[in-house]
């Protein structure tokens, strides 16, 4: 048997093969907590240096994965803003729903950009809102619940 026939998450996100996929953050743990607040509701964005990655347009299919590059979550790309990270405005960092407040966002980006080795507070970043489209944990939450009462 193939995963696509054995693991149901990896035969959903087939479906979306031209679809790029990405993991949140820089280490597994971080990864795993970003996911989280994705599911929860309030991670609505992210950002990213502008010299990184090329943004995606709005309406663009993208495929988050866990850290090991399982598929987590399809999104659709909603909204990109280019911003300077000195000039976030505090609306566009709440939705990343990572902080409570723009200096909670400056502090732990300027450590993540910094782990990075690329952090500059006049660093053009771009902004993305995202919505969720499907979780493809649905999936494997529906096998077990299948199993369990087959």
């Amino acid at each position: 048997m193939t995963c696509l026939s054995q693991c149901p998450r990896e035969a959903r996100a087939a479906r979306y093969g031209a679809a790029e996929r990405f993991a949140f953050g820089d280490s597994e743990a971080l990864c795993a907590r970003l996911l989280g607040l994705v599911r929860a509701g309030p991670k609505r964005a992210t950002c990213w240096p502008v010299d990184q990655t090329p943004p995606p347009a709005p309406g663009t299919l993208s495929i988050a994965t866990d850290w090991h590059g399982s598929p987590e979550l399809l999104l659709r790309t909603s909204e990109i803003r280019q911003v300077r990270f000195i000039d976030m405005p505090e609306a566009w960092a709440l939705l990343e729903g990572e902080n409570q407040t723009l200096a909670g966002w400056r502090a732990d980006h300027a450590a993540f950009f910094r782990r990075a080795g690329v952090f500059d507070p006049l660093m053009p970043l771009w902004w993305e809102r995202f919505e969720v489209v499907e979780d493809f944990a649905e999936a494997d939450r529906g096998l077990a619940s299948r199993k369990r009462h087959a």
